[in-house]
């Protein structure tokens, strides 16, 4: 039981650090493409991403807080 717990907060962990990057690349990725003047493709798209993203990593987070 133990050691599930600890893989299971473990993985979670991870999982909210890559989603909470993967957000923080898209938003750089907006504002670099906006510096050069470049059109962006979809940016509802990409905010709607973004936000997921972050809602992601952060109710990952949150249950890996609860298992501990």
């Amino acid at each position: 039981m133990i050691f599930s717990r600890a893989m299971a907060y473990a993985c979670l962990t991870v999982l909210a650090g890559i989603l909470a990057f993967v957000a923080v690349l898209m938003i750089v990725l907006t504002v670099v493409q906006l510096l050069r003047g470049e059109a962006i493709p979809d940016p509802a798209a990409r905010a709607i991403g973004t936000i997921i993203a972050a809602g992601l990593a952060w109710g990952c987070r949150t249950v890996a807080r609860r298992l501990v």
